[in-house]
């Protein structure tokens, strides 16, 4: 009786206390009166019983996010969000803003792609970093992250691009996603939003499932109770999940403490166009103030400032009083500012970590963390938010392959080490990051570490004795204005040599790369899932880094846990046979053939043949197979596909042999791609729905064959691709799979590409 009532593993959270009651009843009891004593109430007739596959506390951007994978791969979702249905007229405090490239692929796979450009700011207006005295005043140094190497290298090495986009825009794109969930046949698992909640406490029950009770916040005080298979914990960085399991976070905390101001200033964006000073950060050095401030949209004026202050001598009730802020982001804008409106919106006060969770699941396999729940990041290059909605790709499959009962549950065990492993250097490179930025101050002479020095002096004894307490934050204020002001960037007579001097420091850490950098190519593309625990197979070889501009340039490979390198497949043998056949990424075939933005007809034609119906809202493995063998025999897989070599005079394995003759292809391909639909058509009608079917593309530029012989080639050379994209296990003699691990995690659907030189 024992053992049972300890499967059950009740939790409760209160406040500032964990309570883990596993066997004692008595404890519930204490529980209850301690809940009584705080004077919440939690009034039991209110309480309503939902149900849902996987439910998703916490309904920010990486919340929204889990829910649409899900609904992509069918399941029903339950997203509880302590926001109520938000006022659309309403401003929303701006957060996170870039959106690296493997994000931007994520949101190409789910077809949103598209409507993200639509919105984003041109990037004219943001592929800048300036730093000057102020907004309209003088600009002492730039960097243009888009004329270099780095740059020209990532925007090969995709289908997608880098994108800039404030998070609340990003959220509204994915709130419609969201409404049409069940309706649409992209997105058919169902989405119950739960808005005005938050999670209170959680338990795993005897039958298995979760619950977890969720108190309404601006009404009743009610309780909802919500059952479902699996939690997934997007409830941010002071998580009532990852503090009931008991998870420990792990780095460096307290890095710095900011208060982040959302305004906006019509007024100021003609003006710096005018100065033709457009960017995405503007690093503020003025006597008065010294701050960041991010331009999350220009033409609609809206701002968010980050300035930085000292606890305890400043509070947050000081710092976030908008008359201090109005004041200190028109001290940034310059002496102009006088007649510019500036109308502050929100001010928040936030504490700069860097820290990683021990682990990202509880030991049973039935809550996960993701998000900032898992991980906390400097902003200093922007890993946030992508890094959660990574967390997101990598479950999402997981969850919908054990859920369909393609794959074993211990498929779930590799999400943990995965994301561990790339948080982990996320949080590093964030860290190291914040230091770089550090560089430029210092170079102007402005060391960062003083406001700290000077806030530990008014806290020894000495300092106790002869100032109060009342009196330490304006002495702050006021020695740290005296020392901006004896700074030589004051241009005054006595100061010109020191200013020349400065600037030359300066020059000297941005033409050398040495300032907080925009592009991360390596680690926006090129991590790799490789410790164990990883789902992956086979021989895993170190890649020798390379730099280029201050930064790790991503090198595209096949190996064990690498994201799939792009590659652009030609629907002819021929690179450009027509304009009307658009190239294929080797990323849309790999994202189950059901992305809605890839380009070309043969998506078309994929999407409405009968291999796209066996493997609609499926998590799919994707088998590639290079050169001349025997076909494999698609147990437990679907779908089969053949990359031919580049050279015309290539032959195709079929009954038409003169296929490839220019006037054939000219017919067969000029606005109407029809011989890759006959064949699944024709083999349709031979066989039943469950043998694979075949596809074919062409390596018109001879992409795929340098890797695969950077890879080692061989007979019958094959690349296992996970859902995800990422690759599970690279070798020879691929027709007999010869990974009995990962063939015995894998049930249901798979994608069999063939190449042929």
């Amino acid at each position: 009786a024992m053992a049972s009532m300890a499967r059950r593993q009740p939790f409760a959270m209160g406040s500032g206390w964990v309570l883990r009651s596993r066997i004692c009843a008595s404890k519930h009891y204490f529980f209850i009166q301690k809940m009584h004593k705080r004077k919440f109430s939690m009034r039991i007739s209110s309480k309503s019983e939902n149900k849902a596959q996987v439910i998703i506390l916490g309904g920010g951007t990486v919340g929204r996010t889990m829910a649409v994978m899900l609904s992509r791969f069918n399941v029903d979702t339950c997203l509880i969000d302590r926001d109520p249905i938000e006022d659309s007229s309403k401003p929303k405090h701006p957060r996170a803003h870039v959106l690296h490239t493997r994000t931007m692929e994520i949101l190409r796979e789910l077809g949103l792609e598209d409507d993200v450009h639509k919105v984003a700011p041109p990037l004219s207006q943001w592929r800048h970093f300036r730093y000057m005295t102020s907004m309209l005043g003088e600009e002492l140094g730039s960097v243009d992250f888009f004329r270099g190497d780095s740059a020209r290298w990532l925007r090969k090495s995709s289908p997608a691009s880098l994108s800039h986009l404030s998070q609340p825009i990003l959220d509204s794109i994915l709130d419609r996603t969201i409404d049409t969930s069940s309706t649409s046949p992209r997105f058919p698992g169902k989405i119950r939003r739960l808005n005005g909640y938050r999670g209170e406490s959680f338990e795993i029950l005897e039958d298995n499932r979760v619950k977890v009770s969720a108190v309404d916040i601006d009404g009743s005080g009610g309780v909802s109770e919500i059952f479902g298979d699996y939690l997934v914990a997007a409830d941010g960085a002071n998580s009532m999940v990852r503090r009931t399991l008991n998870i420990d976070l792990q780095g460096e905390s307290a890095l710095q403490h900011f208060v982040s101001v959302h305004f906006t200033c019509s007024a100021l964006w003609p003006r710096l166009r005018d100065l033709r000073r457009p960017g995405m950060l503007h690093f503020v050095f003025s006597v008065p103030a010294i701050g960041v401030l991010v331009a999350h949209n220009f033409e609609k004026g809206e701002w968010v400032a980050q300035f930085p202050y000292y606890p305890p001598h400043q509070t947050e009730e000081e710092v976030t009083e908008f008359s201090r802020c109005e004041k200190m982001i028109k001290d940034c804008i310059g002496a102009q500012a006088e007649d510019i409106s500036v109308e502050v919106h929100s001010a928040d006060a936030w504490c700069m970590n860097g820290l990683v969770a021990d682990s990202f699941s509880d030991e049973e396999l039935k809550v996960f963390l993701v998000g900032d729940s898992a991980h906390q990041f400097p902003p200093s290059g922007g890993f946030g938010l992508n890094a959660g909605m990574q967390d997101a790709h990598n479950l999402a499959w997981k969850l919908a392959s054990v859920l369909h009962k393609q794959a074993d549950k211990d498929i779930l065990t590799s999400y943990s080490p995965e994301r561990k492993s790339v948080c982990t250097q996320l949080k590093d490179l964030s860290v190291d990051n914040f230091y770089r930025g550090l560089l430029v101050p210092e170079a102007l002479a402005l060391p960062p570490v003083i406001p700290g020095l000077l806030s530990q002096a008014l806290d020894t004894k000495a300092a106790e004795v002869v100032i109060p307490n009342s009196a330490k934050s304006a002495v702050l204020e006021t020695v740290l204005g005296v020392g901006r002001a004896l700074n030589p960037l004051l241009s005054t007579p006595a100061m010109t040599l020191f200013k020349a001097e400065s600037l030359r420091r300066l020059r000297v850490v941005l033409e050398n790369f040495k300032s907080l950098p925009l592009l991360f190519p390596h680690h926006d593309l090129g991590l790799e899932y490789n410790v164990p625990g990883s789902l992956v197979s086979g021989t895993i070889s170190s890649q020798k880094p390379r730099f280029l501009e201050g930064v790790q340039q991503y090198q595209a490979r096949l190996a064990p846990g690498a994201r799939l390198p792009h590659i652009w497949f030609s629907l002819t043998p021929h690179s450009n046979p027509s304009e009307d056949l658009k190239p294929l990424s080797s990323l849309d075939l790999c994202s189950h053939l059901l992305s809605p933005t890839a380009s070309g007809e043969l998506m078309e034609t994929i999407r409405n043949s009968n291999m796209s119906k066996l493997s609609q809202n499926s998590p799919r493995w994707i088998l590639l197979l290079d050169g001349e063998g025997p076909d494999f025999d698609g147990e437990g897989l679907c779908g089969v596909a053949r990359v031919c070599g580049r050279v015309a005079s290539t032959r195709i394995v079929g009954d038409d042999q003169n296929w490839l003759a220019t006037s054939r292809i000219r017919e067969k391909f000029m606005g109407k791609i029809l011989e890759i639909s006959r064949l699944i058509q024709d083999r349709n009608q031979k066989t039943s729905e469950k043998v694979p079917e075949t596809i074919r593309v062409w390596d018109a530029e001879g992409a795929w064959s340098a890797l695969v012989a950077a890879a080692g080639g061989g007979k019958n050379f094959g690349v296992l691709v996970r859902p995800d994209g990422h690759i599970g296990w690279v070798g020879a003699n691929a027709t007999g799979l010869g990974i009995p691990r990962l063939r015995s995690l894998i049930a249901g659907e798979c994608l069999e590409l063939k190449s042929k030189r």
